[in-house]
């Protein structure tokens, strides 16, 4: 079977309003065709860092200004593969991927391009995240650093 190597990087985009917590997740349809809220991130292009992709990827899927995104700290790196069904010759892709902390210090809500791959946005309080439609490990991530927000 054929395989694929990759690398992703990205983050957990969180802000204080009011002094409280808020994550910043996307929405968007999985493989299964339901909706659920994802991370922002995204592949590493040729020479970058796993830092600069993550800021680039949430920039790109946000609309967030780079210069508002302040890379608190490196969180974690999940490796995982999976069988790329959607693809003609269904390789099985390995992948890395890069997790940061970033805190946004701007004012700016997020812009989601409609030709993109996400339906919207939604900040959820740290209350809120416990009975959202989200992956399981972003409920570790989150927990794991907040001492760091």
């Amino acid at each position: 079977m054929n395989r694929i190597f990759e690398k992703s990087s990205g983050g957990i985009v969180y802000r204080k309003q009011k002094g409280k917590i808020e994550i910043l997740l996307l929405e968007w349809e999985n493989a299964k065709r339901a909706r659920e809220f994802v991370l922002p991130k995204g592949h590493m292009e040729n020479t970058e860092t796993a830092k600069d992709t993550a800021l680039r990827e949430i920039n790109e899927e946000t609309g967030l200004a780079i210069e508002d995104l302040e890379v608190i700290k490196f969180m974690s790196k999940i490796n995982y593969s999976f069988i790329a069904s959607h693809r003609e010759w269904s390789p099985v892709i390995e992948k890395d991927v890069y997790l940061f902390l970033v805190k946004y210090n701007g004012t700016a809500d997020p812009v989601i391009e409609k030709d993109k791959r996400f339906y919207g946005f939604r900040w959820f309080s740290i209350e809120e995240l416990k009975t959202a439609n989200i992956k399981p490990d972003i409920h570790g991530f989150v927990k794991k650093n907040i001492q760091y927000m």
